[in-house]
């Protein structure tokens, strides 16, 4: 039996737990519906400082190495700041008050040994509410813009690989929880 490999966008991401993965999802439901189809997730690699992952590698050996890259993580309370947008873009999203272990993770992530493809922009923690779709109206505009996440920590304490073969949908190829 061939071994299956990375073919089409695969991210590395911290999934959001419950209660605040539902919030988010009402969220991306209310302003972009193709995305509340997804799992609520901060991505690690593959939207921003680490592009995608390399295609043609092999799964199960991308699963070893972020198992071993995960053994060094552990996991950590976070919280979400404002809604934020990316210049020049229509991508609104949620950032977090403080990126250290965020950006301690994607280093760990990055170097595991897994080929990512470059990336032009710096790491930035964030959760996408909106993406690819200008709000309708001024009013949708400023309800996204002035939207106020939960000020409640939450516990990020499992890592997932997820391919997305097309924008409203995505499979689960690994998740491993973070030692304690």
């Amino acid at each position: 039996m061939e071994e299956e490999r990375i073919a089409g966008p695969v991210y590395i991401v911290l999934d959001i737990p419950s209660p605040m993965a539902e919030w988010i999802q009402s969220v991306r439901k209310r302003f972009d519906e193709e995305r509340s189809l997804l799992p609520a997730e901060i991505t690690l690699t593959g939207s921003c400082g680490t592009g995608l992952i390399e295609q043609g590698q092999s799964i199960r050996k991308i699963a070893r190495l972020l198992d071993a890259a995960a053994r060094k993580l552990h996991p950590f309370y976070a919280e979400f700041g404002n809604v934020q947008r990316f210049e020049n873009t229509d991508i609104y999203f949620l950032d977090v008050k403080d990126p250290a272990p965020f950006q301690a993770a994607h280093e760990i992530v990055s170097r595991c040994g897994i080929r990512f493809e470059p990336s032009p922009y710096p790491f930035r923690p964030h959760c996408t509410l909106k993406l690819r779709k200008p709000p309708e109206t001024v009013q949708e505009l400023l309800e996204l813009f002035f939207l106020q996440a939960p000020k409640v920590p939450f516990l990020l304490s499992r890592l997932s690989v997820y391919a997305l073969p097309a924008p409203d949908s995505c499979r689960l190829l690994h998740r491993i929880s973070l030692p304690v």
